[in-house]
């Protein structure tokens, strides 16, 4: 039997994660091909997201992925876990009409998204599309470093399309997974959307919780070594991206996570040696891993709000981190700015059914383009530092080019 939250733990998961999880806001024209919900009476509000900087076009696929070793605690019915990973990835080449941009999210978690986590009615916001092409070739030229990424509790994969786009033009594999029924929703190849089972998921405690996604993350993990090695893992064996095998290196692989998926990031850190080195964006620590930490080099990056529950479990972790260790805080900013949010909330907030000042709240008042700039600058100085060994000064001391974010350790 599963024991209970303890009163501490489920008042720090309430703080950081009932609101949702990753976020990034930036106020750029919205891209010409933006999607749309069904259209009102009232215009529909654009949003958008700022395109990747680095010099590889970039592509996406899914992969539908199901561990028939290991029953799903979370699903209302018996089943084997079951999961949806997205992959984002350097392309060979984009400028076939075959391959779409890929839309932010599909309609039906869309319209999910928007009545239950923003309570926004239908029609009010017009979701943009991503700056990758759906199913496009991937560049084989070499291997890429793999860069695995854990949302936060209620938050999906396409949360972390800011971050994962960004990577991927500079020449990572970023692979998102959606942690079925803590995931806010997540529709699969048949059409099905599960969205979130709170009570399965809080049944378990904190530590149970992180545990039960680390073993998403290695599970995904293993398919991907299955992919490198010409497999196709997809559990309905859809036609993959040429060459996508061939363009990923499953022996130097990171990983990022948000809020929980923090957490997720540094329990795998520690169970897994194959993960390399790791990012934990404004996240809990829970599980052996708060006690024993790690051997491999971790950034903490924290918002700037007053959370004093999360400051004493980075505390208590820093002195069993045996490796390259840093700690940030974004100035100015809040626990979603670390997602996608960030960069699309801003923009949507008359059509929001949230309390006033909770978006305030939720991102903090950085500059939604200079949030964005600072994370994705961070996170690719990180990953070129530990998985190709390239020197940054970045972590050295305070930067010029990014004063709001302060080095705390």
């Amino acid at each position: 039997m599963p024991r209970p939250r303890s009163r501490p733990a489920a008042a720090l998961l309430a703080g950081l994660l009932t609101t949702g999880a990753l976020v990034t806001t930036a106020a750029l024209p919205p891209t010409a091909q933006a999607a749309t919900t069904a259209t009102t009476a009232t215009a529909a509000i654009p949003l958008a997201l700022p395109a990747p900087t680095g010099p590889h076009p970039v592509g996406t696929t899914t992969l539908h992925l199901v561990d028939p070793q290991r029953p799903d605690l979370w699903a209302p019915t018996p089943r084997p876990r079951e999961l949806m990973a997205q992959l984002w990835y350097p392309a060979a080449a984009c400028g076939s009409p075959a391959h779409r941009l890929a839309p932010w999210l599909d309609p039906a978690a869309l319209a999910h998204l928007e009545s239950d986590y923003l309570g926004a009615a239908p029609g009010r916001l017009a979701w943009p599309l991503t700056h990758s092409r759906q199913d496009a070739p991937a560049d084989r030229s070499t291997r890429h470093p793999v860069v695995l990424y854990s949302p936060g509790s209620r938050a999906d994969r396409a949360f972390a399309t800011l971050a994962a786009e960004d990577l991927a033009s500079r020449g990572y594999v970023v692979v998102a997974v959606d942690h079925t029924f803590d995931a806010g929703e997540v529709t699969f190849p048949d059409g099905r959307l599960e969205v979130r089972n709170k009570s399965a998921v809080f049944a378990m405690t904190d530590a149970g919780i992180v545990d039960y996604r680390t073993a998403d993350t290695r599970f995904v993990l293993d398919r991907l070594t299955d992919l490198a090695a010409g497999a196709d893992p997809d559990a309905e064996h859809r036609p993959l991206p040429p060459g996508l095998g061939a363009a990923l290196d499953p022996t130097n692989v990171g990983m990022v996570g948000h809020s929980m998926g923090g957490a997720t990031t540094v329990q795998t850190l520690h169970d897994d040696p194959r993960v390399l080195a790791g990012v934990s964006l404004d996240g809990p620590v829970f599980g052996t891993a708060a006690t024993d930490g790690a051997d491999r080099p971790l950034l903490l990056f924290r918002a700037s709000d007053d959370r004093p529950v999360r400051d004493a479990m980075w505390d208590a972790l820093w002195p069993h981190l045996g490796s390259w260790r840093r700690q940030l805080t974004l100035g100015d900013s809040g626990h979603g700015t670390f997602s996608d949010l960030e960069a699309l909330l801003p923009a949507a907030r008359p059509a929001l059914g949230w309390p006033a000042g909770q978006l305030d709240a939720f991102l903090g008042t950085l500059a939604p383009a200079r949030a964005v700039d600072a994370q994705r600058a961070y996170l690719a100085a990180f990953f070129d530092l530990h998985l190709r060994h390239r020197p940054t000064t970045l972590f050295s001391g305070p930067s010029a080019a990014y004063p709001e974010v302060r080095p705390d350790r």
